[in-house]
């Protein structure tokens, strides 16, 4: 399998849509191997960006927020995304081989009932017209804030 993380300064890339460097690891059942920095194609072609991927043999994308319409091209590429992760790029992928990314330490703030950007009221920026946010419906119910009530 091979994994992408937009990074920088060693740490997940806070939007996806303007990163401008992946790191590539390839991974043997539960282990990384070998991983290489490259630098995602400049300018705002998404569809560039998304083919780079591809021709890489991305499996999975991990990177912070990014765009609907990219989410819809990447997922329907076949590459696997997990959105809206904060946190230092090592960290990150030794999390997904455990099967924890989805913790909330790893949420960018403002996603799910953390005390991050929205005040720890268990609001998301990123969703839109009521929908739950993906952290938000993968969050185990005892993790989240009581008073913050439904969406």
């Amino acid at each position: 399998m091979k994994i992408a993380i937009t990074v920088w300064n060693g740490r997940v890339a806070p939007l996806f849509d303007v990163a401008s460097t992946v790191r590539f690891i390839t991974v043997q059942g539960k282990s990384p191997g070998e991983q290489a920095e490259m630098t995602l194609p400049p300018g705002t072609g998404m569809i560039r960006r998304v083919a780079f991927l591809l021709e890489k043999g991305t499996d999975v994308l991990i990177c912070g927020a990014v765009s609907s319409g990219v989410h819809r091209m990447l997922t329907a590429s076949g590459i696997g995304v997990h959105p809206f992760v904060s946190g230092d790029g090592d960290d990150v992928l030794e999390a997904l081989l455990r099967g924890n990314l989805e913790n909330s330490v790893f949420r960018m703030p403002g996603c799910g009932g953390g005390a991050g950007f929205m005040g720890g009221r268990g609001s998301c920026r990123h969703r839109k017209r009521g929908a739950k946010c993906q952290a938000e419906t993968d969050q185990d119910p005892s993790e989240r804030d009581p008073e913050a009530g439904s969406v």
